[in-house]
């Protein structure tokens, strides 16, 4: 049990699992596999929802559902269910049934007529990307010793921000190459062939290491919330950090493309190429300066001068939050590229330290929430809060405008909440505590 609740100091577990190293990497190009399915799920819509709009006569909030609460509130229901199970249960075994669950709910979009069955399949493909994740940062922490998890974040967390540009260009490819209205179906469909390779090489050979730091196995429900509550000074900050940089991602991943259309009067597959090229260089950037950063922070100063870090991390981003009112599509991109990967660099360092700060019996159920949280602020609430912003300020041509007032404000309010909540934080000589038993 933690001694000193005015100052939380953190847990530094058992070293990682005795698993020679190349079978660890083995598991963690695995893990980004998975992850990259899920998200490339998720965002396969993106490039076609133009195409979808038109052809099935949606309107902008009906695609802003889709694209946010239907995965948003399915995460927020579903999330905290998966984290208690992510800590109890065999998690290899478990994201496979979840790379599953990605594969038929593409499938079931792009067959869907109506509207409330393409809302469930995109709930389905919503919590179980995010439930993938889930699954692998607890992993990580069994693979990975505390200095190494941020590069192996980096690895996980470089197949779930890859999974974008992939789905982008891809989309925009398949759906050039077919007419009518029905094109969008058929380039859903056949964008559902790279998850299936992923389920047959999961199944095959993913192994679950044994768990590291546990004073508990499968701590009762009760016992665990009670746990996660003494590190409330840890995880309240962070949590609220990363939701509002969050809520500046959501809302650019879902609105930059219609944005770029509208704005620049580009064809699908031309949105397609730009977004594809700036989330392949931010999925490539993030994931190496996010995850260096995290390490090189903790030997520094721990996760106490992590936190300092990543607000100014945040607050760089501020000048390129202002990509939408750039005159020209080429300063706007290279604007959107500098913003996505200060974004996807500050997720990826928070992320690394969630896993460093909390303990492992309830590091899932920590994750869970967080995710919960994030979907219901950066997924849900973040898309519907542009597009009614934009129809307060005009229209559906007002969208840039509120894009960037979206992301301003939400970025700043990040970058404070750091920089607030970085007291809390142990430096890098903090010594461990002596944690007691979960007890119901």
């Amino acid at each position: 049990m933690v001694q000193d609740r005015s100052t939380v100091t953190a847990i530094v577990h058992r070293g990682a699992a005795p698993i020679a190293a190349p079978h660890r990497f083995y598991n963690l190009i695995l893990l980004a596999l998975a992850v990259w399915a899920g998200g490339y799920a998720r965002v396969a819509l993106g490039p076609l929802q133009e195409t979808m709009r038109t052809a099935l006569q949606l309107t902008d909030n009906q695609i802003a559902i889709l694209q946010g609460p239907a995965l948003g509130l399915s995460i927020m229901f579903g999330a905290l269910p998966v984290g208690l199970l992510v800590d109890r249960y065999c998690r290899v075994r478990l994201i496979l049934v979840f790379v599953a669950l990605d594969l038929i709910g593409s499938v079931v979009t792009a067959l869907a007529n109506d509207f409330a069955v393409l809302v469930a399949a995109r709930c389905v493909v919503g919590l179980s990307a995010i439930a993938s994740l889930i699954a692998a940062f607890s992993l990580i922490s069994d693979l990975y010793a505390p200095e190494q998890r941020g590069r192996a974040t980096m690895v996980v967390a470089g197949g779930f921000e890859l999974s974008s540009p992939v789905a982008f260009a891809l989309g925009g490819v398949l759906l050039a190459s077919y007419v009518g209205a029905d094109a969008w179906r058929h380039a859903m469909l056949w964008m559902t062939v790279p998850p299936i390779v992923f389920v047959i090489l999961l199944s095959l050979g993913m192994k679950e290491p044994p768990r590291t730091g546990l004073v508990a196995e499968r701590p009762p429900v009760r016992a665990a919330f009670a746990e996660l509550w003494r590190y409330r000074r840890l995880v309240l900050p962070l949590l609220a950090a990363r939701v509002m940089v969050g809520v500046a991602d959501g809302a650019t991943l879902i609105w930059t493309a219609p944005f770029l259309a509208r704005q620049f009067n580009l064809p699908p597959q031309q949105v397609g190429a730009i977004m594809a090229t700036v989330l392949l260089i931010a999925g490539i950037a993030a994931p190496i300066l996010g995850g260096l950063l995290a390490d090189v922070s903790y030997r520094s100063g721990g996760p106490r001068r992590t936190m300092l870090v990543l607000s100014g991390v945040a607050l760089l981003s501020l000048p390129a939050s202002l990509f939408t009112l750039a005159p020209n599509v080429t300063i706007a991109s290279v604007l959107l590229g500098v913003f996505i990967t200060l974004g996807f660099m500050t997720n990826i360092a928070g992320a690394t330290v969630s896993t460093i700060v909390i303990p492992n019996e309830v590091r899932g159920t920590y994750l869970s929430i967080s995710m919960m949280v994030g979907a219901f602020f950066g997924v849900a609430l973040a898309p519907l809060l542009v597009s009614a912003l934009s129809s307060a300020l005009g229209g559906v041509h007002m969208i840039g405008q509120a894009l960037a007032w979206v992301c301003v404000v939400s970025s700043l309010t990040g970058a404070a909440t750091f920089a607030f909540g970085h007291r809390y934080f142990p430096r890098a000589d903090t010594k461990t505590p002596v944690r007691e038993p979960l007890h119901e």
